[in-house]
């Protein structure tokens, strides 16, 4: 009875997570690549007609150089679909939302960002991104914001078994990141910078930059 209730509690927690709490993210199928919103750790991916539709106009592309080449999708029941990548870096960004104000979760009136990467090698060169999360190979990465090195990051990096380690960036935005299992790993950032401006005539204190990057680990 009692474990009855502890997985009746962890039921609704899982059903009640606020969509300021999701960020997006890159899993690949097939030839295609899929951009999920929700917790990868908690395997909780939105649907389209619910909060799905919060990514409402992302722009996705292929890494080329230094170049962001544009690439189509369609939105599916549970995720957007990709245009195949051709085993290039794939990236997608949603920059496009409205300001919220988030106050009552002591994170103030944002300019909500979400971006996401798929690294297609260990070692890959920076996307382009204002807010990226670099490769740079042997497990480790750089988090960059507007083409600079983001210092004393928060990482939360989850395994395909959902284990979940938390990390920060050191001063030159790297860390290394632990693999021990194969499957696909999510590294997640979030980031508010202290930047005040206008949004769709809506004024905000701060931009938050939610960022993903995701990898197989063979």
């Amino acid at each position: 009875m009692k474990l009855l209730k502890q997985l009746m509690i962890a039921g609704l927690l899982l059903t009640t997570l606020p969509a300021y709490a999701h960020y997006i993210w890159l899993e690949p199928s097939g030839k295609q690549m899929h951009m999920y919103f929700g917790e990868y750790g908690e395997d909780l991916r939105e649907v389209t007609g619910g909060k799905l539709d919060n990514i409402a106009m992302p722009e996705a592309s292929v890494v080329k150089g230094n170049k962001l080449v544009p690439i189509t999708y369609t939105r599916e029941a549970n995720h957007l679909a990709l245009a195949d990548s051709g085993k290039q870096p794939v990236v997608i960004q949603e920059v496009k939302m409205q300001v919220k104000d988030l106050r009552k979760n002591n994170i103030g009136v944002v300019k909500p960002m979400y971006y996401a990467r798929f690294a297609a090698a260990d070692n890959e060169a920076a996307s382009g991104l204002d807010f990226d999360i670099q490769p740079l190979g042997a497990g480790k990465v750089r988090v960059s914001l507007h083409g600079k090195p983001l210092a004393k990051a928060k990482l939360e990096i989850i395994a395909p078994n959902q284990w979940m380690q938390e990390l920060q960036s050191n001063d030159v935005g790297e860390v290394t990141v632990k693999t021990p299992w194969t499957g696909l790993y999510v590294v997640h950032v979030v980031y508010v910078e202290p930047v005040q401006g206008e949004y769709g005539g809506t004024a905000y204190e701060g931009i938050r930059h939610v960022g993903t990057l995701s990898f197989i680990k063979q």
